[in-house]
């Protein structure tokens, strides 16, 4: 059988035409006109002086193209651009440095989430974005920073310490050896010279300075760990175990469209909810009509929060399989739910008729919140005599305890129980957790390559960006939408 000519050296009667590297069907070409299509006139910067710059639109494309799939390196993203007809096709050969592409990845924050804002414009234009049902999540992602980088609050004041006798010391034998000054420095040198081992140190000591004094800002233990290198890191759990990372916020819609996207230091999503919902509301300008939202962000703070707002949410107090059901431990004394609450007299009624009036009231704080407690109690004695004392307490009387949003956590819980409660907040796993896989998995965003709080924000925010881009394509290639100059 006769085989084909091979020649790499072949030359080109006609020089190429780059349009015809990429095939027709290719989803980079709608990729590429959903980007043509998204206002980014306040991403750019017009200066007449110094080098031309790259084209910002083509920048945006190569960025978002590679966090799509997973090639989020700048060095990668370089050598794509050298050797991946796709990328080649996008950047229009333009060839920018791993250095420029950096550079541009760390764009300002505000700039990030002005495009994040208009990808949803987009999206809405193309009747993507339906705020009926909005599912919320948090999830893990490594800092990046190691774990050995991590030390208690007590051994980096011991490090400081140490560093401080060293320095001292080192203080001491240099003023011991002005007498050797010339033999020690050399005829060229003044003597004077800080020695490198002394500037080292101080170096130190002024790293973990800073760093104490921002870990002693709030209250804390001594046995709390910090790294001096990511200091906004917190170590949280995570299935696998612990790790230095951030915690990452989604809203995600039925349509898995990303509406809201941060980063917090918290490693609790107890607090995320008020900024989530006020996130969607300026980025969508309304409120969603449901949230679901997993127990990391139960509390009644969260439950007063979505009443107000008039929100039919739905945060169950522990994992899906045990909506419904009571896991606190059994006893033979009565339950809290068999004492009667009456809102108007503000007071409680045992199962024997009395009254249990409100004796105290204080301020429980936690770690990540805070609520008002009151203390019920009957007056003195009557528990003594009570015929259902047995039934009811091991003490001289029984106290209940009721949080400021007891009312309104009851009421989650009641709706939880309902089957229609149970089947709708079901869904939430269809909706948030396939778009964090999608992230995590296709888009192979395990580890923050930017440092601080503030580059982690900026990455996620490429990373969500990216993920909306590339669900609008996907509409787009199968025919579901369709992009036209109404949507410019």
């Amino acid at each position: 059988m006769p085989s084909r000519p091979y020649n790499q050296n072949q030359q080109f009667l006609l020089p190429p035409s780059l349009n015809e590297w990429l095939r027709n069907d290719h989803p980079a070409r709608v990729f590429s006109d959903i980007v043509d299509h998204i206002d980014i006139s306040e991403f750019q910067e017009i200066k007449l002086e110094g080098r031309p710059r790259f084209d910002t639109r083509m920048m945006l494309k190569v960025l978002l193209w590679g966090y799509a799939n997973g090639i989020r390196s700048s060095r990668k993203l370089e050598e794509r651009l050298l050797a991946d007809v796709t990328y080649m096709w996008l950047a229009g050969l333009e060839k920018p440095d791993f250095r420029t592409i950096c550079l541009f990845r760390k764009t300002n924050l505000d700039r990030l989430t002005r495009l994040f804002s208009q990808v949803l414009l987009l999206a809405g234009d193309l009747k993507l974005v339906r705020l009926g049902l909005l599912a919320l999540d948090g999830t893990k992602v490594r800092a990046n920073v190691s774990v050995e980088s991590f030390k208690s609050i007590k051994n980096w004041e011991d490090e400081l310490n140490e560093a401080k006798e060293k320095v001292k010391k080192i203080l001491s034998e240099a003023e011991a050896a002005d007498s050797e000054d010339d033999r020690k420095y050399g005829s060229d040198k003044r003597g004077d010279e800080i020695p490198k081992e002394l500037e080292n140190h101080k170096e130190r000591i002024k790293q973990i300075e800073e760093l104490i004094k921002q870990q002693t800002g709030r209250k804390i233990d001594k046995n709390h760990k910090a790294s001096s290198t990511e200091p906004e890191a917190k170590f949280m759990h995570h299935k696998n175990g612990s790790m230095p990372a951030y915690n990452c916020q989604l809203a995600v819609t039925k349509e898995q469209i990303i509406v809201h996207s941060d980063v917090t230091s918290e490693p609790m999503d107890t607090n995320q909810l008020k900024p989530a919902l006020d996130a969607v509301h300026d980025n969508c300008g309304k409120d969603p009509k449901r949230v679901l939202a997993d127990a990391g962000f139960r509390s009644g703070a969260n439950c007063r929060e979505l009443e107000d707002r008039k929100i039919d949410g739905y945060i169950p107090e522990s994992s899906e399989e045990n909506i419904g059901q009571d896991l606190k431990p059994k006893t033979d004394l009565y339950a809290k739910d068999e004492f009667q609450y009456n809102e108007e007299s503000n007071c409680y009624k045992c199962p024997a008729g009395k009254i249990l009036a409100s004796t105290k009231r204080s301020h429980q704080y936690t770690k990540y919140s805070n609520k008002w407690i009151t203390v019920y109690q009957a007056e003195e004695g009557v528990c003594l005599i009570c015929n259902k004392r047995s039934n009811c307490t091991k003490s001289k009387s029984r106290s209940i305890m009721r949080g400021e949003f007891e009312a309104e956590r009851l009421r989650m819980l009641e709706k939880l129980k309902t089957d229609k409660g149970r089947k709708l907040y079901r869904k939430r796993k269809t909706m948030v957790e396939p778009v964090i896989g999608q992230i995590k998995v296709v888009g192979n965003f395990v580890r923050f390559m930017l440092r601080g709080l503030q580059g982690a924000k900026i990455e996620w925010k490429w990373a969500t960006i990216a993920h909306n881009l590339l669900k609008i394509t996907r509409k787009v290639v199968s025919g579901e939408r369709k992009l036209t100059t109404a949507t410019a």
